[in-house]
């Protein structure tokens, strides 16, 4: 089934892995074998593997790529991790440094 959308126009869909230009009828790539629809996890509608929110109820597809960084810095533990304590040195010297040259030019 072709769809509407199609990334290259008429001419095919394109893989979003190998960048192959495949003709609309096909499921998977005909170079990687990659899928080329997925269905929403919200509403089960089909689209493209490469858009990015369902058309029809506009639920992101694809992952944040800092959502796992994310989890690991800030979990919802009552400890502190090394990570966080980097991060809060690294933003407390920046403004450390920002207000020292900000007070310098007074």
């Amino acid at each position: 089934m072709p769809s509407k959308n199609l990334v290259q126009g008429e001419k095919g869909l394109l893989c979003p892995k190998c960048s192959h230009l495949n003709p609309g009828n096909l499921k998977q790539c005909e170079y990687c074998n990659s899928q080329l629809f997925v269905k929403c996890k919200k509403c089960g509608a089909k689209m493209q593997r490469v858009i990015s929110k369902c058309p029809e109820c506009r639920h992101r597809m694809h992952k944040s790529p800092f959502g796992k960084l994310k989890r690991r810095m800030f979990r919802r533990s009552k400890k502190v991790t090394i990570g966080q304590v980097a991060i809060l040195v690294i933003v407390a010297y920046g403004a450390f440094k920002v207000i020292t040259i900000a007070a310098g030019k007074l």
